[in-house]
């Protein structure tokens, strides 16, 4: 039998009535391991509308925090370990904290692990037009400057985001074959959303409907998020 959440599902209800969202407990947390651009702020909403505290990307500070952190040896997530989850954990071309998920599931035992997916050539596209173009801009300088070679190109980060993600894949699934507290899912895909629902609710956290809700200003694509 799965592991359920240490709190009381009373006591979660009593909290999300008054208003206060669910904190983290003990090591039970879960963390959002796929890519920005892959409905990152939907999930981020998903956890903040049941009552859960969730932190998405904060400026970069969230991904930083984490970084300091792995540097000086320290639990990773020291100083940002009051939530119950985690999304969106990058600074652009430097720092993608997602990446340490071994390390995160060694040092947060019990937590769950969600990798959020879609067509990967719709997420480059995705990437090339984040901020009108600022996000892929920065992102090959960046990697120009780590890799000293001013000529890597716009096509050449076109092909290491696809090669990126295929590496990332084949990570996840291989360290997570045969365990409990992972789960992958489409975002563009209805069914999934609702299968990733069910999971949740099968861990034990009080998630109600089986959909990723819109966020941002106005409705559009989840999976532009």
């Amino acid at each position: 039998m799965m592991p359920t959440l240490a709190w009381p599902w009373a006591i979660g209800r009593t909290l999300r009535q008054q208003g206060h969202p669910i904190r983290a407990n003990a090591s039970r947390r879960i963390f959002l391991i796929g890519h920005n651009k892959c409905g990152t702020r939907s999930f981020n909403k998903l956890l903040n509308k049941n009552g859960y505290s969730s932190i998405h990307y904060d400026k970069g500070r969230l991904a930083k925090r984490i970084q300091a952190n792995f540097i000086f040896s320290r639990p990773l997530l020291d100083g940002v370990d009051q939530y119950c989850g985690y999304t969106d954990m990058e600074l652009c071309g430097e720092f993608y904290a997602y990446r340490l998920f071994p390390l995160l599931d060694l040092q947060y035992p019990g937590s769950c692990f969600i990798y959020n997916t879609r067509d990967v050539s719709r997420w480059v596209d995705s990437r090339f037009n984040h901020r009108n173009g600022k996000y892929a801009r920065t992102y090959l300088k960046r990697m120009q400057r780590a890799f000293e070679d001013s000529s890597l190109t716009m096509d050449d980060l076109r092909q290491h985001w696809h090669e990126a993600w295929q590496r990332h894949d084949a990570d996840l699934r291989s360290y997570f074959a045969g365990k409990n507290n992972f789960f992958a899912f489409d975002i563009t895909v209805p069914q999934e959303q609702a299968a990733l629902c069910r999971f949740l609710r099968r861990r034990g956290y009080r998630i109600r409907g089986n959909a990723l809700p819109h966020s941002g200003a106005r409705p559009s694509p989840i999976e532009n998020r």
